[in-house]
């Protein structure tokens, strides 16, 4: 889902990722930081507008926006894209060895997975995306005079062409909000993919202790995922705090935007493994009338057996056969099935993007409220996942 794509392969011709395989993190992520934030943070420093003393109304230093999307965010895209694959690598193969795709669906989750790669590798896609990144610049560039990130760079009312409001616009945003629409576009085609397998008549079993039918395996995904999405939580961190520090911002309005960032990020996590709820609750139901009538046979069998003192006659082997056992043993059997879970949504899948998002936030409000009552409000609830 990420080494394969226009994106990769073009960091590829330009020698940032090595053509042997792998992802050349420190290659990049040290080139990404040249690129985007040093340029700035030198000018910045030669125009002595960096640091407080240097006369700056608003200095460099101050747009902790800035450095968090540049030296933070960005380098954890790449991190991100590593562990993504490292876990996707894991999950896949389980659905045949586990026996959820069986030889006979074998061609169609093939299919699937050639589909989805063919949209991965969609230069249309990308061209969707440079376009959009282009349009943006020249807004953002056209726009750049309320535009408070470069206040540090020039007064509101200046003209003329200034150097960091020229670099940021055209080349450090720009770099971020491609890798960052490309990360929409996996996870568009990654959520695709897992619809259109959880579409397939997956063998699944209602009475797997993972209680989702052997799914269970798929809430390893977020992990990989995390990195991503704590990327997208930190620069709109770094511009609350920024406003808090800076322009008195009251950090108690920031509870609902900072609500819906979680929820937010929350639901484009989980959306691969939501789309499996359908067929998940499509195989309850069926297990609870299948097992509920195969269970009440089996009790009737045992009363008139054992209460009524009957002969019974058992050519099906019911009462005698080992996977189904004695009443103590199906009413476990019932009970397993009864409580399958509709989604592959536990503690496990919710925790890694959950903290994600929260973590970002906590020095923002730390700002203003204890660390303590900050803890309790924050990261409690993260604590019954």
């Amino acid at each position: 889902m990420v080494a394969d794509d226009p994106l990769y392969h073009a960091q590829q011709a330009l020698g940032l990722i090595p053509r042997h395989g792998g992802f050349g993190l420190a290659r990049r992520i040290a080139i990404a930081i040249v690129v985007t934030w040093a340029p700035l943070v030198v000018y910045a420093v030669l125009q002595r507008r960096l640091l407080p003393e240097g006369g700056a109304p608003e200095p460099l230093l101050e747009h902790f926006g800035i450095h968090a999307r540049f030296l933070l965010a960005l380098p954890l895209l790449f991190v991100a894209e590593a562990t993504t694959d490292a876990v996707l690598h894991r999950i896949l193969p389980q659905f045949v060895t586990t026996g959820l795709v069986d030889g006979q669906l074998q061609p169609a989750f093939r299919q699937i997975l050639a589909r989805a790669a063919r949209l991965r590798r969609s230069r249309l896609a990308l061209a969707a995306m440079i376009a959009i990144v282009a349009a943006g610049a020249a807004a953002g560039w056209g726009g750049s005079e309320g535009l408070h990130e470069l206040a540090w760079e020039r007064p509101p009312a200046a003209v003329g062409f200034h150097f960091g409001a020229f670099w940021f616009s055209w080349v450090s945003r720009p770099l971020f909000l491609l890798v960052l629409l490309a990360w929409l576009w996996r996870l568009a085609v990654l959520t695709w993919m897992f619809a259109q397998i959880a579409r397939l008549e997956l063998r699944l079993a209602p009475t797997h202790p993972d209680r989702v039918g052997g799914l269970g395996f798929l809430e390893t995904l977020t992990t990989g995922l995390a990195p991503l999405f704590f990327a997208v939580a930190l620069p709109i961190a770094g511009r609350w705090g920024h406003e808090a520090v800076y322009h008195g911002l009251d950090v108690n309005q920031l509870k609902a935007p900072a609500a819906g960032l979680v929820v937010v990020q929350l639901l484009l996590a989980l959306a691969p493994l939501l789309v499996f709820g359908p067929r998940l609750r499509a195989v309850r139901r069926r297990a609870l009338v299948g097992y509920g009538a195969l269970l009440a046979e089996h009790g009737r069998r045992v009363e008139r057996r054992w209460i009524e003192r009957q002969v019974v006659p058992d050519e099906e082997g019911l009462l005698s056969a080992p996977e189904i056992g004695p009443v103590a043993d199906t009413v476990s059997l019932y009970q397993a099935v009864a409580g399958m879970r509709t989604s592959p949504l536990s503690r496990r899948s919710l925790a890694p993007i959950a903290l994600a998002s929260v973590l970002p936030l906590v020095p923002v409000f730390a700002t203003q409220i204890p660390l303590k009552q900050i803890a309790a409000k924050l990261l409690a609830p993260l604590v019954g996942l």
